[in-house]
């Protein structure tokens, strides 16, 4: 599998563990309460969804980091990739899911603080 693919696949399940707590926040923002609940089947699965996303981020940087390719010869190849397949790419793609899964533990700050008046 390519790393493309890989991180794709990475993004795509990081933000699918996270959405059932960044609906809400949309929600908040576009005045649509109905949008909050559409998501709400997600939270069970979120566990494995968040498991998946590292698994799959884990075997990209084993991928990456793994010994460098050689030619016929033996010789190392040294070819700079392009951007999307670099480490630096791989490295926003994981910070990137690692900020989505750790989303609820942060979301309180969307939210404006009611105090009660008694």
């Amino acid at each position: 599998m390519s790393t493309g693919k890989l991180l794709s696949a990475g993004v795509f399940t990081a933000i699918a563990a996270s959405l059932c707590c960044i609906t809400p926040v949309l929600a908040l923002v576009a005045g649509s309460s109905s949008l909050a609940s559409s998501f709400s089947w997600i939270e069970p699965v979120r566990p494995f969804l968040i498991g998946f996303t590292i698994a799959i981020l884990g075997f990209a940087w084993y991928q990456k980091l793994k010994a460098q390719q050689t030619d016929d010869c033996g010789c190392a190849v040294d070819e700079r990739p392009v951007f999307f397949q670099s480490k630096t790419f791989l490295l926003i793609v994981t910070l990137f899911a690692a900020l989505m899964i750790a989303f609820p533990a942060y979301a309180k700050v969307f939210f404006l603080k009611v105090k009660e008046h008694r």
